[in-house]
């Protein structure tokens, strides 16, 4: 392979022109620190790794699936549908096969260096576009498309004060503010308007900037001179070229190279084997892109229940494939045979596989969960292996419907709150497909735990399980909704039903300040009060209705008014003098032993 060397604004010039992507490709997963992180070592000329590139030429290149760099990227894939978003990519546009013909008879692929590429690409002629945090996905107000800059009077002899380490303050704006004598914030992209060093030092004269200190002016003429230089400098960019026609020489290349650090998983490598193989067919209708395939799925699942706010990953599509495939659930390169290739693209071209994982999320959703209590996406998979496999009456007005639903929901919430795939998870998918297909068509809890117990695993609710719940749980933790669903069993798995979760005594009377000022308890019972104001046995499960009147009404006249139903059903103690402020601490003990005899003798049977 002869080694070359370019510039990094001729690279840049040349993406999507003569240098794109292979279909066995990754996508960009950078986010916008990894991008400052490597202008600034190339500002203080530190090594950035080689890149290997696939040369082809003529009907070589044509066969090729190819794909564009992204150009204006945006972290997610879900995001409002809106005509100021059509520029935006989340993922590696593909090459027309129509526009063929206008491509240059040569062409390059690159096989190691796509996220460095793609990142100057976005720093000198793109954007980021990021999502206010906790800010709804479909808000277009949500997203800011952002620009690279370059502060031209931060020094060059001294680090900056950040977690980054670095020397020349770059970062991403929506637009630059106006300048102090601290910061002015200089557009990167500008830097490609000069041809040379000089020119590049001579732009602080339309900077508007004559009036500030000249150790000012002259830290900006020399960060203009040292982009430039490190831009411009055409051995910056060095790359090896393979010209081989051999796709198979060149899928062990790309594997190699990429399989002793970290760059890629071995998921990313199973995809791009897959993508190899799938589109190795004679006939036209059976060649698959398994690239589309699998991300196109991906942003199916995540805007399937998009109020719920789940985030799959290609890991995890891959993995079910995996698993429904009923092949070997880890990701050994050995296991990635084009037998068991092949054998997953039948799957998926043939069989209900992608209807069974959506069939697996719409039960999870009448469960209640959302992407906070679905704290691990792997326990997805044995439901969605069980619908595949059994075809099981899910229904929910049939006695048999009624306890599978019970059955898949007392494993889910298990196999949650006690972390069970925490550890080892290809053997918790291997058990569990083991169990699911040795059962006549009832889901095998006891099977299934019966294999955990003899890895080692914590499955069920026993007491001591219990007692650890009780005291790492509260509002704010992501196993909150799980362990209140157990005491509202079988509730949480009937059709229509959607439950919130609320303090029994109110979140905002249970602060130090208001229960010293106006119910006058002194500041230790005070504090102690508010110590325990979010631990489960203060939270209930209710419906909206039931919680809009709740919050409607002062809570002394609203606990007062309550049924015997409603105490038994919510674990409430009875006694009056509980329901007053001042005994809340007894209160929480009182009902966190009500919980624990209710979850013991409840799920008795299940063990």
């Amino acid at each position: 392979m002869a080694q070359q060397s370019m510039s990094i604004i001729d690279a840049v010039d040349d993406l999507n022109e003569s240098i794109f992507l292979p279909a066995i490709q990754r996508e960009f997963v950078w986010d916008a620190d990894q991008i400052v992180r490597l202008f600034d070592s190339v500002m203080r000329e530190y090594p950035i790794g080689s890149f290997l590139v696939w040369k082809l030429k003529g009907d070589a290149a044509a066969d090729q699936i190819k794909y564009r760099f992204v150009r204006h990227y945006i972290e997610d894939s879900v995001y409002p549908e809106s005509p100021d978003f059509d520029q935006l990519d989340h993922h590696n546009p593909k090459v027309p096969a129509q526009e063929e013909t206008t491509l240059p008879d040569m062409q390059r692929l690159v096989l190691d260096g796509q996220q460095r590429l793609t990142a100057f690409y976005i720093g000198l002629q793109g954007s980021f576009t990021e999502k206010r945090k906790f800010a709804q996905y479909k808000n277009p107000n949500a997203w800011t498309q952002k620009q690279l800059y370059l502060n031209l009077f931060s020094d060059p002899e001294q680090e900056l004060e950040d977690e980054l380490g670095l020397r020349y303050e770059f970062t991403f704006k929506n637009e630059a503010p106006e300048p102090t004598e601290d910061a002015y914030w200089f557009p990167v992209s500008e830097i490609q308007g000069a041809d040379t060093a000089v020119d590049a030092m001579q732009m602080t004269d339309d900077l508007g900037i004559e009036d500030f200190p000249k150790e000012k002016r002259y830290d900006a003429q020399q960060n203009l001179h040292t982009l430039f230089a490190a831009l411009a400098d055409d051995t910056r960019i060095q790359y090896h070229e393979e010209t081989t026609e051999d796709q198979e020489r060149v899928l062990d290349i790309f594997v190699r190279t990429n399989e002793g650090g970290t760059p890629l998983s071995k998921s990313e490598i199973l995809l791009s084997m897959a993508t190899a193989r799938w589109t190795e067919s004679e006939t036209e209708s059976e060649s698959l892109n398994a690239r589309e395939e699998i991300t196109s799925f991906v942003d199916r699942l995540n805007q399937y229940h998009e109020e719920k706010g789940f985030s799959f990953s290609t890991d995890f599509v891959l993995k079910s494939l995996l698993v429904l495939s009923d092949l070997p659930p880890e990701y050994r390169i050995a296991n990635f045979t084009n037998a068991n290739l092949g054998q997953m693209k039948r799957e998926w071209l043939e069989t209900t596989i992608q209807n069974d994982i959506l069939a697996a999320l719409d039960l999870v959703v009448e469960f209640g969960l959302d992407s906070q209590s679905l704290t691990s996406s792997n326990a997805l998979i044995p439901i969605a292996y069980y619908i595949h496999h059994h075809d099981p009456d899910l229904s929910w007005e049939s006695k048999t419907g009624s306890e599978n639903r019970r059955q898949v929901h007392y494993w889910l919430t298990s196999a949650l709150l006690n972390g069970t795939f925490n550890s080892r998870p290809d053997e918790v998918l291997q058990d569990s497909r083991d169990a699911i297909q040795e059962s006549g068509g009832e889901f095998p809890l006891e099977e299934i735990h019966h294999q955990m117990r003899g890895r080692g695993k914590v499955v069920g609710f026993s007491p001591d399980v219990i007692e650890s719940l009780l005291d790492e749980t509260t509002y704010r933790s992501q196993k909150s909704f799980l362990l209140l669903s157990l005491l509202y069993y079988p509730e949480p798995v009937k059709q229509n039903v959607t439950y919130q979760r609320d303090h029994i005594f109110p979140k905002s009377v249970l602060d130090v300040e208001t229960l010293v000022d106006e119910y006058g308890l002194s500041a230790e019972t005070a504090q102690r009060c508010e110590n325990r104001r979010d631990v489960v046995a203060n939270l209930q499960l209710l419906t909206p209705n039931e919680n809009a009147e709740k919050s409607d009404v002062d809570f002394e006249e609203w606990i007062s008014t309550r049924t015997d139903e409603y105490y038994e059903r919510h674990l409430i103690p009875t006694e009056e003098r509980l329901h007053r402020i001042e005994n809340f601490p007894e209160f929480v003990e009182r009902r966190e032993q009500l919980i624990r005899e209710n979850v013991a003798e409840k799920f008795s049977s299940f063990e």
